[in-house]
């Protein structure tokens, strides 16, 4: 078994697990009658200082969120840590240009991660006003 394909295995159970964990499941049902229909109340809550309940879209939208500011984090370090290869090179082509390399990737890193957050906020609203 590759380690790819375990990898792959293991990160699609951890997902599924994670979603499984939040899905809505009813907790009591509402007896039905002629005047009032089934409800399922919802097990998330309703948004802060509103009426309008959480939806899945508003989940998986934190969790994004989350996961881009832990990797955003890890940029940030990896751009501390290219500024302080700079400091020690002590004049060595060597370490400057690794230094410089990671300094590069890191800026580049924070782009990529603002950019995809952008887009995908984008796309997780479209998604939202289409279900609404």
């Amino acid at each position: 078994m590759s380690k790819t394909f375990l990898l792959g295995t293991i990160l699609t159970a951890t997902a599924v697990i994670a979603l499984t964990a939040v899905l809505p499941t009813p907790s009591t049902l509402a007896a039905e009658t002629a005047d009032a229909p089934v409800t399922l109340p919802n097990p998330l809550g309703k948004k802060t200082g509103t009426d309008e309940p959480i939806s899945m879209v508003d989940v998986l939208l934190r969790v994004m969120q989350i996961a881009l500011m832990a990797v955003d984090v890890f940029a940030l370090f990896m751009f501390i840590l290219g500024g302080f290869e700079m400091l020690i090179s002590a004049g060595n082509p060597n370490m400057i240009k690794k230094a410089k390399d990671t300094l590069i990737w890191a800026t580049l890193g924070i782009l990529v991660i603002t950019f995809s957050y952008s887009i995908l906020k984008f796309v997780f609203e479209e998604v939202r006003k289409g279900f609404a």
